[in-house]
């Protein structure tokens, strides 16, 4: 079966060849997806298909750390002479295959993609990571309440970032290629896959419309920007007493991506290393004189949302949020995003 790019275009995969349809997509490949570990789902890379789980809303943590590791080693050195000996990213044997993850991740992962594989700026360790990487998305029915994708540009069965998209059906999966390469990793299973009828992409876009339908707005995205231009309006007196200052919601976000650079040594070796960091840390901006100038929560939060609603929007044309509603669902103090747009929006 020849598989097509054209709009409309789509094949019907069974519910009971999800399996052999993944183990023909694995071949030489690495396979990543979503496996349940302790009680919750993390993407993990998979050597059986009866490994995956696809029963979830959404995962607790981003794909994000298989191109951009949470602690990743730049290079080693050895103290007394200017030698170094740069660290080389992980390189797999194929393709990585990232299969069953959210729109809104793979969303996320084209704002990476401006930051690290830019015009001005290219990663070669992120770059390395991700051109291999062949993402797989599952559009959502079921959307988790905290879940406020259409309000910043997305939706549940988004295909930005995506390379082929599964929708899931009651009685199949209707497998859709968006890019060539989509294509290309589909050809191998192409003996399982059957062309979808009109009948059938009439049923994906009830289901889209109904999923759609579910998720809950909370602020005007188009009023927002216009509030954000205000950087001593009186709400940021108050937006930030209830935070903690914990990180979690930077740390869970798939699109956050500040980071400290650290150098270890052990007598005369080193390392130098590149970790995750957070604008919400008090030492995040902190100078080697002392001087902190977000020296409060109150300037770190104002930081965080102008980032993501404003500068990002003005620097890079998108707001740096896909409303997946993990910083709303794991905040310690149940701060919800929403409700705190919708203040600054109504303020």
């Amino acid at each position: 079966m020849k598989l097509e790019l054209e709009s409309g275009s789509g094949s019907i995969l069974r519910r009971e060849d999800l399996n052999r349809f993944l183990n023909l997509l694995q071949g030489s490949n690495d396979l990543y997806g979503p496996t349940r570990v302790q009680g919750r789902h993390e993407i993990r890379r998979i050597t059986a298909p009866e490994q995956l789980d696809t029963r979830y809303a959404n995962l607790a943590m981003s794909p994000k750390s298989l191109f951009l590791p949470q602690t990743e080693t730049l290079f080693t050195f050895a103290t007394g002479n200017r030698k170094t000996s740069p660290a080389a990213a992980r390189a797999g044997s194929g393709r990585n295959i990232l299969f069953g993850v959210r729109p809104c991740d793979a969303m996320a992962i084209t704002f990476l993609d401006r930051i690290f594989s830019g015009e001005d700026y290219r990663d070669p360790r992120y770059a390395a990571r991700r051109a291999s990487l062949i993402v797989i998305t599952l559009a959502c029915t079921v959307p988790d309440p905290t879940c406020f994708c259409t309000t910043v540009d997305c939706a549940p069965d988004s295909e930005i970032g995506a390379d082929v998209i599964l929708f899931e059906l009651p009685a199949y999966y209707l497998v859709k290629p968006v890019t060539r390469a989509g294509r290309d990793v589909l050809e191998a299973a192409a003996s399982l896959l059957t062309g979808a009828t009109r009948n059938d992409w009439d049923e994906k876009h009830r289901s889209a419309q109904n999923a759609r339908q579910s998720l809950r707005h909370g602020f005007d995205p188009n009023r927002l920007t216009a509030k954000l231009g205000d950087f001593q309006a009186p709400y940021w007196e108050k937006l930030h007493r209830e935070c903690l200052g914990c990180g979690v919601c930077t740390y869970l976000c798939p699109t956050c991506y500040c980071f400290d650079i650290t150098d270890e040594t052990i007598k005369s070796r080193g390392r130098r290393i590149r970790t995750w960091d957070s604008c919400m840390f008090p030492r995040f901006t902190q100078h080697a004189s002392g001087h902190n100038p977000r020296p409060t929560q109150k300037e770190r939060t104002r930081q965080r949302i102008l980032h993501k609603f404003n500068y990002a929007l003005k620097s890079h044309g998108r707001k740096l949020c896909v409303g997946c509603g993990r910083c709303i669902a794991f905040c310690p103090v149940g701060i919800d995003i929403r409700s705190v747009l919708k203040e600054i929006v109504e303020s």
